[in-house]
Order: C-alpha cells, then structure tokens, then sequence
C-alpha cells in the first residue's frame, strides 16, 4: 500500500502541532517536515502519488513554520523555509495545487508569528493580501489577518489601492472562495 497525499497531510500537521512544543518543536521539526513535504511533492511529480495536487498538505507544512518554537534565528530560519515553500507553490500549481484562502492565511500566520521586524512583516502581509485578491482568494480569514496585524493607515491604503472601500470589498477579490468564507460587514458599522 503506498502513502497517498492525505497520508502526508496528516504526518505533517502532526508536525505542525509538534513544532510549536518547546521540549521537543523548534526548527528541528521544520526541518524533518520539510524533507517529507519535499517527498511528497517528488511523488506527485514522478506519478506514484496520483490524483490532483493537494493544498491542504501546503498548508499544513506552511502550519509547521508557523508554530515553531524557538529562538529568533530559528524562527527567521522558519519564515525562509516558508517563503520559499510558498513561492514554489505559486511556480508548480500542477504538482503541489494552487495557493487557496487557507494558505493564504496560513502564510499570514507564518509571517505575523515569525518576523522580528516590523516593516518585514507589514510588507509581506501587504504582499500577501494583494496576491489572495489578485487570484480571488481573499476569505473572511485572510482579511481579517490583513486587518489586525497591519496598522490601519497602511491596510486602507491598500484596500484603496487596489480599488475596495472601507465598506465595500469587490467580488473579484473572492471570485474563487466558496461563498461561506467570502469577508462581509459586520452588522454594527457595516465596515470589514
């Protein structure tokens, strides 16, 4: 019986959950992840894993970047893997599966819990905000990152950029997110 992509998704958010843990975590478990993710992607290439690609196993490696524990370094070293990871993803779509609303804000996550620098971390939120928008993946979720981990002068001045309001987001923006997930007002203010 061979592994499937399921298979390796859940051996990596095994990862995830354990490279958050200060006793046994860190870039340690980044690391090993990464190896298994990088088999996994070297399967679907070569066909012994069939089917289409599978984004939740990008996420779930993304995850494990995310949560690790550890010194600045190995977090800085985390957030290189991911980026790297991410950007990859974006090149090779037929193997490893396009970016979807999850690992948008899974890489926000990676970015906020990861970064020491503050401008780091506004400018690739930034980034990452405007590309979910551009390829119709921005969810509830991803917005909400975008708004509570960017200082409002700045995440306005995207939205306007990019031609949404405070009160309204346009639909291209979530063309590709299933309607569940897509970002509404509140019913308070009626803003984001």
């Amino acid at each position: 019986c061979r592994p499937s992509s399921v298979s390796y998704s859940t051996v990596l958010n095994a990862f995830a959950r354990s490279s958050g843990n200060k006793d046994y975590g860190g870039i340690h478990a980044v690391k090993k992840a990464k190896e298994i993710y990088e088999k996994l992607i070297d399967q679907m290439k070569d066909g012994i894993i069939y089917g289409d690609a599978d984004p939740f196993a990008n996420s779930c490696f993304l995850n494990c970047c995310a949560n690790v524990y550890g010194k600045s370094s190995e977090k800085k070293e985390a957030l290189v893997i991911a980026i790297t990871a991410f950007e990859e993803m974006k090149k090779r779509p037929d193997i490893i599966g396009e970016p979807n609303q999850y690992t948008f804000g899974t890489m926000m996550k990676a970015c906020v819990r990861l970064s020491t620098d503050v401008s780091e971390k506004n400018r690739l939120m930034e980034s990452l905000f405007v590309q979910a928008c551009k390829r119709g993946m921005l969810s509830r979720a991803v917005l909400g990152q975008f708004l509570r981990h960017t200082p409002s002068h700045l995440n306005m001045k995207v939205i306007l950029s990019l031609g949404g309001s405070k009160r309204e987001i346009p639909d291209s923006w979530h063309r590709n997110v299933p309607q569940k997930h897509w970002p509404t007002a509140t019913a308070n203010d009626g803003r984001y």
